[in-house]
């Protein structure tokens, strides 16, 4: 067993079309300070040294994010997110800083961001920087194994047989996310956990006895399969 990622929110302050997020039927909510601490104690157990802390939702939403970061620090466990920017301010920065992050993973929904946080942490000395940057409005998109729809695919398409793909990595390698509530999903894009197979909690102490079982969105994926 490996966490993938952590949904610490699934709320989220945007609502774009190419997302499945708008049209999730899962409730939303917050991840209480306990469950993460859980979080961390199975990725001791799982040998983990990093956790990233997104998937439905935006990150800085969490009130508290950055707490959940220090617990994790003096556990050994370094943190980092994907964040769409837009709550990202000079606060912020200089609190992850100080936290001992220095990259900053941006997924620019809102055209500008990249530019604007650039500019900041120059201006401001502050020792962050981007270093990946996804852009919706410049590169291909997918449709989330069917959960979106919209007129591009992954380059990899489903035109022929899914079979002839290699396995998923949450298969072979045995990921899962930790979704919002503490529960353990199989996917990363399954956006209304429909592969959910139990707790944190049910985990501590057997990470040894997890083992995949595909769900329906499989049959339609294109994504996550080792080249």
């Amino acid at each position: 067993m490996y966490i993938y990622q952590v949904e610490i929110s699934n709320f989220c302050n945007l609502t774009c079309s190419y997302c499945p997020h708008p049209s999730q039927s899962r409730a939303k909510g917050n991840m209480s300070f306990s469950t993460f601490v859980d979080v961390v104690e199975l990725a001791i157990e799982c040998g983990q040294k990093n956790l990233y802390l997104n998937n439905f939702g935006e990150p800085l939403l969490h009130p508290e994010l950055l707490e959940f970061i220090s617990y994790a620090k003096a556990k050994g466990i370094e943190c980092n997110f994907i964040t769409n920017g837009i709550l990202f301010d000079e606060a912020i920065a200089w609190r992850l800083s100080e936290l001992g992050m220095r990259d900053i993973y941006l997924s620019e929904h809102l055209v500008g961001q990249k530019e604007r946080i650039q500019e900041m942490l120059k201006e401001n000395s502050i020792p962050l920087s981007i270093v990946y940057t996804y852009n919706p409005h410049q590169q291909e998109k997918h449709d989330w194994a069917g959960q979106v729809a919209t007129k591009t695919r992954s380059t990899r398409t489903l035109t022929s047989s899914i079979q002839e793909y290699k396995p998923c990595i949450f298969e072979t390698k045995k990921r899962i996310v930790v979704l919002w509530d503490g529960s353990l999903n199989t996917c990363c894009i399954d956006v209304n956990g429909t592969g959910i197979v139990g707790y944190v909690k049910d985990y501590l102490g057997r990470t040894n006895e997890y083992e995949f079982n595909s769900i329906p969105l499989c049959n339609t994926c294109d994504l996550m399969r080792e080249e």
